[in-house]
């Protein structure tokens, strides 16, 4: 079975896509002022949201929050 350009893109393009989404929208919940995070490490977390590819934003989000 061979996998066409087009194919791949195809189905590529939307993961990449959620991707990028989460780990914007975690930076950006990362840079508010009012944020706190669990460690108080707003560093460490952000090198987790960009590195830990499509895990790293939901880890922040699910166990990285602390609630005000």
């Amino acid at each position: 079975m061979e996998v066409s350009t087009g194919e791949l893109i195809a189905i590529l393009a939307p993961l990449l896509i959620l991707q990028l989404a989460l780990v914007g929208v975690g930076l950006y919940d990362l840079t508010r002022p009012d944020r706190r995070v669990k460690g108080g490490n707003k560093w460490v977390w952000g090198i987790v949201i960009v590195l830990g590819e499509l895990l790293g934003p939901l880890v922040y989000f699910l166990f990285g929050r602390e609630d005000a």
